[in-house]
């Protein structure tokens, strides 16, 4: 089973919602994995490749082949990790300052020269993947993927075939057989290399072992010599179809007797087995292939010739496994879709909407946001003030009774007309400060004339900035359920009056996250006519301990005024100030909210 699916959460049926949920849990990934602060994680498109930017501080995920469809499926999304675990361990083993120390080679020969690096960079953050329980499964899904991408290697080029060796971990010994002894000779030298870079060195080491072995084997790179055989087509340097093809295992390798052969009269390490691990060599012998030091690496030095002749076959692309494809960039107008849910911290919540309205079928998609591009709107001053002496006169209210004193008490009876009962003026509610985990969900759909959203805006506002609460508002439009978001301070924004009237759904929409305790003050006309009614959505509030307050800009009331509810009719703004007092109560329990008639 794919292991993404014990941890992946949000998901969506939406591709841009869908990619910014990817890119959130990507980035987790990657700060787990040792990723520094400060880096972001962003998918490829056509105007920017995939891999690891250093300098931008962004890694780059090429995800096109494995990213066309929504939701993800867990199987693609553990590839998708492994890719990004694989770009995380070039930062962790420091693969950049590699080329720092690579920076006086011959510029006639870097192009290539990355490529030869490359290989050996991947190799060895494939081992240091393979080695790690918790990221091993990961690993295995990326190679899997990868090499179903890659074609057999040409006998007659070198790097190809370490691609195969060491990358795709498989061989085909008969193909060995047609080496030509150049080529015998430098496979070789690549296995010892290979041995070597599945144990931990530090890039020192790793620069110094490219620049040696480099200098060895760039005239097979370079100057391809011919196979043995020259029936073939190229690629597979004429083997048959039914050649014998074996893993890089050490039980396979140890036996074949054509192993390739150490070039003599060099001091690398000798090749064992060309396993993934070749735990059965001589520490010693390992370490000394490379020295901390520059010049002390055991590596073959510089001789023979410089880089002579054509290098007319050398700009090929190398086939390496995990080697950028123009098919990895996801199109300009899905990355700028997802960059702009990203921002708007878009949240596909059907799912979990759907687990509340358990056995009723819920077809729409629900979608949050933040809203991201509003102005500052100053608060109705007035209102404002109204609102804060309400809640002055509760907090001395209480500061009085806490303290025993006997015209605290007269001025309970006095304003709420009830017997009072000392236990309700615990310290639990203490306005403004202890005001509950509040969210205000405002409706705007088309059913709301001009002045009523006005209104309800500017109630919001004002009671926004007295007491932590959240400000949301939403309708029914573009075939989804929109829940916005508003940023604190910011009311009037691009989300005007529009579309249906979702109540039950953005009711229990917006709940989600909350604790038991907390309360949702909903501002609407009385209008529902899409979805689950505001009545189930009541009922699954009062299951979870959160509370529902309607409050109701208009004459319309049926969906509302049934046993269960709180809800209470407006005529207009002023009349808001006495529905908060009257919300007040509720909260500590000295009255019930009634409707009006």
């Amino acid at each position: 089973m794919a292991r993404s699916n014990n941890w992946r959460i949000n998901k969506s049926s939406l591709m841009a919602v869908e990619g910014a949920q990817l890119l959130k849990a990507l980035q987790k990934v990657a700060g787990a994995a040792g990723l520094p602060k400060g880096f972001t994680v962003k998918f490829a498109t056509k105007s920017h490749g995939g891999g690891i930017d250093f300098d931008a501080k962004e890694v780059v995920i090429g995800a096109g082949r494995l990213f066309n469809e929504a939701p993800l499926p867990a199987e693609k999304m553990d590839v998708l990790v492994g890719l990004m675990l694989h770009e995380v361990g070039h930062e962790r083993i420091e693969t950049y300052k590699v080329w720092t120390r690579l920076d006086a080679v011959d510029q006639n020969e870097w192009k290539i020269l990355q490529k030869f690096v490359n290989i050996g960079e991947d190799i060895a953050i494939e081992s240091r993947l393979a080695d790690n329980p918790n990221l091993v499964d990961y690993q295995n899904a990326l190679h899997d993927w990868a090499i179903g991408e890659i074609r057999e290697a040409d006998v007659g080029k070198l790097l190809e075939l370490w691609i195969e060796y060491a990358l795709a971990h498989k061989m085909d010994w008969n193909k060995m057989a047609n080496l030509s002894q150049e080529i015998n000779d430098a496979m070789a030298q690549l296995v010892a290399l290979t041995g070597w870079l599945r144990h931990e060195h530090g890039y020192i080491d790793r620069a110094e072992a490219y620049r040696n072995y480099w200098s060895t084997l760039k005239d097979v790179v370079l100057n391809p010599p011919q196979p043995k055989n020259q029936s073939g087509d190229g690629a597979g340097g004429g083997t048959n179809s039914d050649s014998t093809e074996s893993t890089d295992k050490p039980d396979k390798q140890d036996s074949g007797e054509s192993e390739p052969k150490i070039e003599p009269g060099t001091s690398s390490p000798a090749p064992n087995s060309g396993a993934e691990r070749d735990s059965s060599e001589d520490p010693e012998q390992n370490n000394n292939l490379a020295g901390t030091n520059e010049g002390d690496s055991s590596a073959p030095e510089p001789g023979g010739n410089e880089m002579v002749g054509n290098t007319d076959g050398v700009e090929d692309e190398l086939d390496r496994p995990l080697a950028p494809k123009p098919e990895d960039a996801i199109s300009d107008e899905l990355a700028e879709a997802i960059e702009d849910a990203v921002q708007s911290e878009l949240e596909d919540i059907t799912e979990a909407v759907s687990l509340e309205f358990d056995g009723q079928n819920i077809r729409d998609t629900i979608i949050r946001s933040r809203e991201t591009k509003t102005p500052l709107i100053k608060p109705n001053a007035e209102l404002r003030k109204r609102l804060e002496r309400i809640m002055t006169i509760r907090k001395r209210l209480q500061a009085r009774t806490m303290h025993g004193e006997q015209y605290g008490r007269i001025d309970k009876r006095h304003l709420h007309r009830v017997a009072t009962d000392e236990r309700i003026f615990s310290l639990r509610y203490k306005f403004p400060d202890g005001f509950p985990n509040t969210r205000i969900l405002i409706d705007l759909s088309g059913s709301m004339s001009g002045r009523q959203a006005d209104e309800v805006l500017e109630a919001a506002g004002a009671l926004q900035t007295l007491v932590n609460a959240e400000v949301w508002c939403y309708n029914y439009g573009d075939d989804k359920v929109n829940l916005v978001r508003m940023d604190e301070g910011k009311l009037i924004h691009r989300f005007e009056p529009d579309g249906s009237t979702p109540s039950g759904l953005a009711i229990v929409g917006v709940s989600i996250g909350m604790k038991s305790g907390g309360l949702v003050i909903h501002l609407t006309d009385g209008e529902h006519n899409h979805g689950q009614k505001p009545w189930n959505a009541n009922w699954i509030l009062k299951k979870r301990g959160i509370e529902l307050v309607n409050l109701i800009w208009g004459k319309t009331a049926e969906h509302y005024n049934l046993d269960g509810i709180n809800w209470k009719r407006l005529d207009g703004l002023a009349e808001f100030p006495e529905a908060l007092y009257q919300i007040l109560v509720e909260q500590v329990k000295l009255a019930k909210i009634g409707g009006k008639r």
